[in-house]
């Protein structure tokens, strides 16, 4: 099915989910500030939240989201209240046009920090394409063969890699919370089967928590497959092969090239004049 008709397949899918849910008599159920949660904002929100960066949507899994949207606002209305006040409406008839405005600034704001990511070292090294990982292997393996000290003191290495969210938590850039908010929805209803207490969907969706804490609330799959959804090759390296990684850049064996990948200083590591070599991880 082309793109197109995929996309105007989605759209009927998920007008019929909106109006399926608010139909619904459990939704009937009106909870003071929540009147103007109509089927055409549930559309809206799953427009802007779910339908981007997707294939193929299914009509079951929309309704499951979306009930899942609205059981929360029916918890916390005040939530939707202060979304509100993120989108500066002032009328019901404002607030579909102004969801998807506020998701595509959440959303750019999210692709920016994962290319951000992607060149700032050793945070780079979680967004190393697959095709790629081959050529680390062999260069540490060429390495290890080059120089017998390396090697002893590279298999002497078992971890002692920072942890994901403590290299975010230094590098990732503040964002303002309307744009902290819109990421973390997008995140809530994307990945799969994540289970976060009502304090802390309370704190998510109004934006009161920083990029590097919602990263580390992700299981490292979750991580991936967010950046997959950017466009962003993603492959985990080995703990063992990342700590390597990070010894020999720490000793000046290796230097990390944004952009590019790794430079070997094979005089270093030989000690007989070599001319450096690019690996590329990019």
């Amino acid at each position: 099915m082309g793109a197109s008709v995929q996309s105007v397949t989605n759209r009927y899918l998920l007008r019929k989910a909106a109006h399926y849910v608010a139909a619904n008599l459990h939704f009937r159920y009106r909870v003071a500030g929540l009147e103007d949660l109509s089927p055409s904002i549930l559309e809206a929100f799953g427009e802007a939240f779910l339908l981007s960066y997707q294939g193929k949507v299914a009509f079951g899994s929309l309704v499951k989201k979306l009930t899942q949207l609205v059981d929360f606002f029916k918890q916390a209305p005040k939530v939707w209240e202060q979304i509100k006040r993120f989108l500066g409406v002032h009328s019901w008839s404002d607030i579909p046009g102004a969801l998807k405005r506020w998701a595509q600034k959440g959303l750019g704001a999210l692709k920016s920090a994962l290319h951000h990511m992607a060149q700032v070292f050793p945070l780079s090294l979680y967004f190393v394409p697959t095709q790629k990982m081959p050529g680390l292997t062999d260069l540490m393996h060429r390495i290890l063969v080059a120089h017998p000290d390396i090697r002893k003191a590279l298999e002497s290495i078992r971890g002692g890699v920072k942890r994901l969210d403590e290299w975010m938590d230094k590098y990732l850039p503040a964002l303002q919370r309307p744009l902290l908010a819109a990421i973390y929805i997008w995140v809530w209803l994307n990945v799969a089967e994540l289970s976060w207490d009502f304090q802390a969907l309370a704190a998510g969706f109004t934006g009161a928590i920083s990029l590097s804490d919602l990263f580390a609330s992700l299981p490292e799959s979750g991580v991936g497959l967010i950046a997959a959804m950017f466009g962003l090759g993603y492959a985990a390296l080995p703990i063992t092969l990342m700590a390597r990684i990070l010894w020999l850049v720490g000793n000046q064996y290796l230097e990390w090239v944004p952009g590019k990948g790794l430079r070997v200083q094979w005089d270093k590591i030989t000690g007989q004049p070599h001319p450096p070599e690019l690996v590329p991880v990019f």
